[in-house]
């Protein structure tokens, strides 16, 4: 128990020694590369996370657009919730390979967009099985509702 209690003990003495037996031996010359590699990170960083968000943008479309291609017929959940009608009021007629990249403070209009425009297909596509499902209805119906023709029977 002491040997651990020496290495936690050395080791708080040896960051202390370090942090600040650091800034003892520093020069002007240090100190303004500090700044400068600090002032650099500080300047550069929101371009490199910009960069890196539309890379991994591209990476991300392209695996949704494999497993789009691959899963079939599978239901989301907001399928299966029946989720009503959705307001479609911005135009589609816009470029669907710019919806693809994220970029910029309005990352979140080409996501809605995309959105916008898989849940119409799904609408689409339901109100058309609703209305081919109607039509056998109605069929069946109309086909309870006749009488067949036996002559000599119920007064015919």
């Amino acid at each position: 128990m002491s040997a651990i209690s020496g290495i936690v003990k050395q080791g708080g003495d040896n960051l202390v020694r370090n942090v600040w037996g650091m800034w003892d031996g520093m020069c002007l010359r240090d100190y303004i590369r500090i700044v400068i590699i600090v002032g650099g990170y500080l300047l550069l960083r929101p371009y490199l996370l910009k960069f890196a968000a539309k890379i991994q943008a591209k990476q991300y479309a392209e695996v949704a657009d494999t497993d789009a291609s691959t899963s079939g017929d599978k239901l989301s959940p907001n399928q299966l919730r029946d989720t009503g009608t959705v307001d479609l009021t911005h135009s589609d007629s816009e470029d669907n390979q710019n919806d693809r990249i994220a970029s910029g403070a309005d990352w979140g209009t080409k996501a809605r967009k995309r959105q916008k425009r898989a849940i119409k297909r799904i609408i689409e596509k339901k109100e058309e099985k609703m209305l081919e499902a109607e039509g056998d209805i109605d069929d069946k119906e109309i086909m309870d509702l006749l009488v067949d023709y036996e002559e000599g029977k119920n007064g015919w």
